[in-house]
């Protein structure tokens, strides 16, 4: 992306294999942390912040605030929350929308779709929104 102009930081979880070797030949920035850690940039920095896989249905709903907190404060203002094949139970659904809604980002995209018969997927394009200090 380097081409563009455009800088991507890429995270990895350490799960026994090169991920961040990978990242880095893709020509993206790896950095090596666990989700219980804040992310090391500064406040309203970043135009987009993707997620897939990470999140899925095992996270603890404490675990999941604080990352959302942390992705909020490093987020600039009509920056963009990509929220990518989110799964869970869909009894527990209730309670991880909360969890994604409790910023009021607007909307672009909200999509929720069966991936089994107990499980679904919740995709979702989010835009935060300005705030005053």
């Amino acid at each position: 992306m380097r081409e563009q102009n455009v800088t991507i930081i890429s995270t990895a979880l350490n799960l026994g294999a090169p991920f961040n070797e990978m990242i880095a030949l893709r020509g993206l920035i790896p950095l090596y942390i666990t989700p219980n850690q804040r992310l090391p940039f500064f406040e309203n920095t970043m135009d987009l912040i993707h997620t897939t896989g990470l999140l899925d249905g095992w996270i603890d709903l404490l675990l999941l605030d604080f990352m959302l907190f942390d992705w909020d404060r490093v987020l600039r203002p009509g920056g963009l929350l990509w929220i990518d094949k989110f799964f869970c139970n869909r009894k527990d659904l209730d309670d991880y929308m909360y969890m994604f809604l409790q910023f009021r980002y607007k909307k672009h995209r909200w999509v929720v779709s069966p991936k089994s018969q107990d499980e679904v997927y919740l995709s979702a394009l989010l835009e935060k929104p300005p705030r005053s200090l």
